[in-house]
């Protein structure tokens, strides 16, 4: 049985890491967030480093998901 106890952290490793504002595409997407290594979702930036952040997000939409695939299918 699953127990909350022995799961791992929400929060992604590479909350904190430092990373750049990735390419954007020509309509501006990802919008001057930078792409965590970790988790491979674009990430808000604050001083050069990915703000905290889990390595999931049930609430994402289906709209940025289509939006980072393309994405890589173009610029990563």
């Amino acid at each position: 049985m699953w127990a909350d106890a022995a799961s791992d952290p929400a929060r992604c490793p590479g909350s904190g890491a430092v990373a750049a504002p990735a390419a954007p595409s020509a309509d501006g997407y990802p919008h001057g967030r930078g792409l965590c290594a970790h988790c491979l979702r674009f990430v808000p930036l604050e001083d050069g480093h990915l703000l905290a952040h889990e390595t999931s997000d049930p609430g994402e939409s289906a709209d940025e998901t289509a939006r980072r695939r393309d994405w890589f299918n173009t610029a990563g």
